[in-house]
């Protein structure tokens, strides 16, 4: 499938919590020429109810989430699925056919739950696809970038420029100092380019403030891992985040896809 047949995936657990996450999956998908698949992972109990209630209830959940997509954007192709099975393995296989999953951020910080085996991490830690996380309305302002020179930052830089480009908006890069550069051609498109200094982090999480997204690489020693600074980002980010690893695939805009390594 192309692209993951320009797919972008949505988890869907709570409406309420989720719209924005709807909206944005929505409005991605619309701005490469794709369609939404909008997914609720759900462990059917082992003695359901004889009403078949919990089956309405998720049933009803991605009715409504699939209707509120179509306002958002007349036309797109949306799906609508429940699919026995816990989210994180169901999101992680579906990502595989994905270009891009986006998640709402409220499950992120979880009382009494180490972050790190929250759903959110896990699916962004080992999908195969970028992992976008959504929590309010959609804000004004660049699109700000982590560089460290790893193949996961040049990922991240490369899906920020797109990112940019269809928000049409400029690209500010927060580079850590004594990292590699990026190449040429990519400043030659960036608006802005900051060395920084002391924690990436703490550097990360103030540039949020004033962005309307947010793009990091994983970060993570291993495949299935996310390093502790994605993680910080993650958890306190003003701004929507893009989770980036080099081996993602990549969606250009309408009319420009095409499959590609986003190694360094």
């Amino acid at each position: 499938m192309e692209c993951g047949g320009s797919t972008v995936l949505v988890g869907v657990k709570d409406l309420a919590l989720d719209a924005s996450a709807v909206r944005a999956g929505a409005r991605e998908a619309a701005a490469v020429g794709g369609r939404l698949d909008l997914v609720h992972a759900y462990v059917w109990p082992l003695f359901p109810s004889a009403d078949g209630e919990e089956g309405e209830r998720s049933e009803d959940l991605v009715e409504s989430a699939a209707a509120y997509a179509r306002t958002v954007e007349p036309g797109l192709v949306v799906s609508a699925r429940v699919v026995d099975g816990a989210p994180i393995p169901v999101l992680v296989r579906d990502a595989s056919r994905a270009a891009l999953v986006v998640l709402g951020g409220y499950g992120l910080v979880v009382p009494g739950v180490d972050p790190a085996a929250s759903v959110s991490i896990q699916v962004a830690a080992r999908a195969s696809a970028p992992v976008m996380f959504v929590r309010d309305e959609e804000r004004a302002g660049p699109v700000v970038v982590g560089m460290d020179g790893s193949p996961d930052a040049a990922a991240a830089l490369r899906l920020a420029v797109l990112a940019a480009r269809r928000r049409r908006t400029g690209v500010v890069v927060l580079h850590a100092a004594g990292a590699r550069c990026a190449s040429e051609g990519d400043a030659a498109r960036l608006a802005a380019h900051q060395v920084v200094d002391g924690p990436a982090d703490e550097a990360l999480i103030r540039a949020s403030r004033i962005a309307s997204l947010l793009v990091v690489g994983a970060q993570g020693n291993r495949p299935t891992l996310l390093g502790p600074v994605t993680q910080a980002v993650l958890r306190h980010a003003a701004s929507p985040v893009l989770v980036a690893r080099h081996t993602a695939v990549t969606v250009q805009p309408r009319g420009r896809r095409e499959e590609q390594g986003l190694a360094a």
